[in-house]
């Protein structure tokens, strides 16, 4: 390696943003690829898959090569593990309890949690009060965003 890109990566990984992304069960692995790729490029600290681990590495675009990708085979091993951190779990998605992510208040250390893309998240997580829901209000005649689009915004908005 060159001084000049050692340099670049001892500045890139000197801080991050707190925050992580973790996704459960998605079946377009383009979309995990591309929200993981938003991943880095925003600096959060880590990515969850759960479920499926699969993901297209060309819509990452080498972000998994500096992004920590964490593989959990079951949500209640996820679910286990990041109650020994300082995360806070936020589910996005379009239920009964979410509230529009223009009123919401992230809390620190957020743990943004995407589900299925035909399905969500599943009931036993969104049904509870346990865990904040946030929308992303929609005004169009198609239901929901896609996935790492939804992501996406969060981000950003959570970024802002």
């Amino acid at each position: 390696m060159t001084e000049e890109r050692d340099k670049k990566l001892s500045e890139y990984f000197a801080w991050m943003h707190p925050f992580a992304v973790a996704v459960y069960n998605i079946s377009k692995e383009f979309n995990i690829g591309s929200l993981l790729r938003t991943v880095h490029c925003a600096k959060g600290k880590e990515f969850f898959l759960i479920g499926d681990k699969s993901y297209n590495t060309y819509a990452a675009v080498s972000s998994d090569k500096w992004t920590k990708v964490n593989y959990f085979e079951k949500l209640d091993d996820f679910l286990l593990y990041i109650k020994g951190t300082d995360y806070n779990l936020v589910l996005l998605e379009q239920s009964e309890n979410s509230k529009s992510m223009f009123e919401f208040e992230y809390p620190e250390n957020p743990l943004f949690f995407l589900g299925m893309e035909k399905g969500g998240l599943p009931d036993s997580l969104t049904k509870m009060d346990k865990y904040p829901v946030l929308e992303i209000p929609q005004f169009g005649l198609v239901h929901s965003l896609n996935l790492s689009c939804s992501g996406s915004i969060v981000i950003y908005h959570y970024l802002d």
